[in-house]
C-alpha cells in the first residue's frame, strides 16, 4: 500500500502504533517515540481525544527531558519507567479507539 492509498488519519495512526511497538521491543528510543507521537498530536490536533494523547505525550516528554538534563537517559529510574508503561499503555488504548476522523479539516 503507498502513500496515495492511505488517508492521512490512517498514516497517523499507523506512525503512532509504530512508535510505541518499536519503544517496547526495544528498537525505538524514548527521544525517537516522543518525536514521533508529538508528529501524531500535531496532525490530530485539538480535540477531547487529542487532549487526552497530549496529556500521555507530555509526561513522556518530562520524562525525556529530566532523564537528558542529569544525564539518566541510559539508566531510567523505576518510577520513570512505570510512568512511561502506564503512559504507553494508555497511548495503546487512545490509538485502538482512534476517532472517525482526527485529523482537522
Amino acid at each position: 500500500m503507498s502513500d496515495n492509498d492511505t488517508t492521512p488519519d490512517q498514516r497517523l495512526r499507523a506512525l503512532a502504533v509504530g512508535a510505541l511497538s518499536g519503544y517496547k521491543m526495544g528498537k525505538t528510543s524514548l527521544r525517537r517515540l516522543v518525536d514521533d507521537l508529538d508528529v501524531v498530536w500535531n496532525g490530530v490536533g485539538p480535540s477531547d481525544w487529542g487532549d487526552e494523547f497530549r496529556s500521555h505525550w507530555w509526561t513522556l516528554e518530562q520524562i525525556y527531558a529530566v532523564a537528558l538534563d542529569r544525564g539518566e537517559l541510559d539508566s531510567l529510574s523505576a518510577v520513570y519507567l512505570t510512568a512511561i508503561q502506564e503512559a504507553t499503555t494508555a497511548l495503546e488504548a487512545l490509538v485502538d479507539r482512534w476517532p472517525e476522523s482526527a485529523s482537522p479539516s
